[in-house]
């Protein structure tokens, strides 16, 4: 008896340099190698924390996968792949994996050990023919999931399990083609990030009552869903930060504006490619906005009111017929980030040297001359810019 003790100590002192190993913060990560060929990966293993092989006609995943025990970031979308080798349960430190736009029709995850996927943070599985997801996936701490583009899906099996992940914060199931929103969302309790996109045949008056529902809902993503307004419904998303209707062509955004608008906790707006030809004035009433991005329009100027928003940090008016720039934008003392790349802009006003906070600032290079192009280094001296090729949109 003793000596099994013995034994399963010793067995456990074995296992430790392989399931010890420091995580990586998502700064530190930034700073690490991204390896996209196996084989030069292959010759410093433990040095690998990031592994792209995305695109390379990948069957099955190469079963060396497992001596990279350091790495965090595991990216194997656009390959011909069809399951998951055992020797993945060697990536203990795994925590996003990326297997979109792969050959799944089923997904089985080893979960026999605490250890195996026990970091895994962000599971990508979107794309796929696959039809159900595995039920043990509820014991994963998973925090982020997209299905996005499983259009086999049964969505009713799959919230199943999806409902009971504790930690799931984001989830895309965008590219789905439902009628209307699954109302099984209700009952993943602490979803922050919810994205709807590419689903146009969506019912969305029925479906924003089931999203009112979800009060937890901080990021509302509802790309090119050919909406042309917004259900009235959504105010009782009274947690919103950011809503993202971009790629709606036909939307009025004058009606979109004066919906949210008792929303109060909105920050981040999204309006590129909206056919917006006239930015409303009512924009002025989001006073708490930190982004606004209003690229690829047809907006020949800014409203007076923009002088309202003094939060915002990032402004991206790119892609637009902006002549010019209101000397209002100084008003604007939060702004950091500032694109305005391929407009027809000849100058900036003056006053743009006030903007205190200016980092960087993209101009159209076709349409400003030189002596502009000085001016505008002489008002802005410490800010980064770069001036932009063409002027077309």
């Amino acid at each position: 008896m003793i000596q099994k003790s013995l034994l399963s100590i010793l067995f456990i002192l074995l296992l430790q340099p392989l399931f010890a190993q420091t995580l990586l913060s998502e700064e530190e990560l930034e700073e690490e190698r991204v390896y996209k060929n196996l084989d030069k990966a292959l010759k410093n293993p433990s040095e690998v924390y990031i592994l792209d092989l995305s695109g390379q006609g990948l069957d099955k995943i190469p079963r060396d996968i497992g001596r990279f025990r350091r790495l965090q970031i595991l990216k194997l979308t656009n390959n011909n792949l069809g399951e998951l080798p055992r020797e993945m349960n060697r990536l203990v430190n795994l925590q996003e994996l990326y297997l979109d736009s792969n050959n799944f029709n089923t997904i089985h995850f080893d979960l026999s050990n605490p250890r195996f996927y026990g970091n895994l943070e962000k599971l990508y599985i979107g794309f796929n023919p696959l039809r159900s997801i595995p039920e043990e996936i509820k014991k994963m701490e998973l925090v982020e999931i997209s299905l996005s583009g499983n259009k086999k899906l049964d969505l009713a099996q799959a919230f199943t399990p999806l409902s009971a992940i504790q930690t799931l914060e984001s989830l895309d199931i965008s590219f789905l083609d439902f009628d209307t929103i699954p109302w099984h969302v209700a009952n993943i309790e602490n979803l922050k990030t919810l994205n709807l996109s590419g689903n146009p045949s969506c019912e969305w008056d029925t479906s924003f009552k089931f999203l009112s529902q979800v009060a937890t809902i901080e990021n509302l993503i509802l790309q090119n869903n050919k909406m042309r307004s917004i259900s009235e419904e959504i105010a009782g998303l009274d947690k919103l930060i950011e809503l993202d209707v971009s790629q709606n062509e036909r939307l009025n955004v004058r009606q979109v504006l004066s919906t949210v608008k008792t929303l109060k906790k909105i920050e981040i707006l999204n309006f590129s490619n909206c056919g917006i030809e006239e930015l409303p004035k009512s924009i002025g009433d989001f006073s708490i906005l930190k982004e606004l991005y209003i690229s690829h329009n047809k907006i020949s100027s800014l409203p007076y009111e923009i002088k309202m928003l003094e939060e915002v940090e990032i402004l991206d008016a790119s892609f637009n017929e902006l002549t010019e720039l209101p000397s209002d934008i100084s008003y604007m003392q939060s702004l950091e980030k500032l694109l305005l790349g391929h407009n027809p802009l000849e100058f900036l006003p003056k006053d743009i040297s006030d903007l205190h906070e200016l980092e960087y600032i993209e101009l159209p290079e076709g349409t400003m001359d030189k002596t502009e192009r000085k001016n505008v280094k002489k008002y802005l001296p410490d800010t980064e810019i770069v001036f932009i090729e063409g002027d077309d949109n």
